[in-house]
Parts: structure tokens; sequence; C-alpha cells
């Protein structure tokens, strides 16, 4: 498995060779430079949703998240599942990686600390109830409003959008 650079990349995905496949670039394997790019696409093309749903549908939306009665015990409860869920299926899926090949130990570990963080986040979040949803979507709600600041999310969702399929593409 070599190890290329972007311009070599680029190079060998014009000639179809098909060696890039096989190829790492900067020391991460193609395939997740792809996914990178699929993820970075697919957050760039969000905010045509969000621009099609419009500030005050968000922002009733949070309202509604707030109103529906929960049970903190059920609730939290259904949180600690979807965690351990999460935690055993990353552990899981760090053990095969490493397992797998040398030199992905640091890669496996990432996904795993990754995967552990977002647990304990979702646990936090679901205890808070949805008063921090109903906040960030008003937020994301002020930012559809304000022209400077729609703007500049609309460039950097056009960016995410463009690099992000470029990087799918160059993984294909």
């Amino acid at each position: 498995m070599a190890d290329i650079g972007y311009l070599d990349a680029l190079q060998m995905w014009f000639s179809g060779n098909s060696a890039l496949q096989d190829s790492t670039m900067y020391g991460l394997d193609m395939l997740w430079w792809g996914r990178f790019g699929k993820i970075a696409a697919f957050l760039g093309g969000m905010t045509v949703v969000l621009d099609i749903l419009g500030p005050e549908r968000i922002r009733e939306y949070g309202g509604r998240l707030r109103a529906v009665p929960r049970s903190r015990t059920r609730g939290t409860l259904t949180a600690l599942v979807t965690a351990a869920c999460a935690v055993v299926t990353g552990a899981l899926g760090a053990a095969a990686d490493i397992a797998t090949g040398l030199g992905r130990g640091r890669l496996a570990l990432a996904v795993l600390i990754a995967t552990i963080v977002l647990a304990v986040g979702w646990v936090a979040i679901s205890t808070a109830r949805s008063k921090l949803f109903e906040n960030t979507l008003k937020g994301v709600a002020w930012v559809l409003e304000h022209p400077k600041s729609l703007v500049w999310w609309r460039v950097i969702s056009l960016l995410g959008l463009v690099v992000g399929f470029h990087f799918d593409l160059l993984a294909s």
C-alpha cells in the first residue's frame, strides 16, 4: 500500500489507475477519504433542506419538542440502552479494524473514543430533556433569519458540498 499525495491521487484517478483504491493519502485509506467526503456533502446539502423549512417552522418544531411530556426514567433508560449499543458497536468495529491489519490501531482507537464521546453526549442530552434541542433549533432559525450569517452558512455549505463530492468521487 503506497502513501501518496493529493496531486498523485488526482493523477491516478484521471488515468484510471486501479491502484488508487489500495493506496493511502497522507496516511489514511482512500475509502476513508470517500466516507468523509460523503459526510461533508450530506452536511452541505442539509442547508437546502433548512432553507426549504424556513426559520418559522424550525422554531415551531423546537417549541413542540419542549411541550412533549416525558417520563424521566423511560427517557434515561432509552438513552442508556442506545449509548450501550453505540459503545458495543464501536468497540466491535474497532476490534475488527485492529485485527484486520497493522497500523490501523490509531484509527480504531479514534473510532472507539469518538463512539464513547457520542454515547456520553447522547445520555447527557436525553437527561437534559429537550431544552437543548429547542435552543439549538432556535439558533438555526436565527442564522436563517439574519442575512450576513445566512450568507456565511451558505458559502461554508457550498464548500462542504463541493469538497465532499470531490473526495467521494476521488475515492470511487
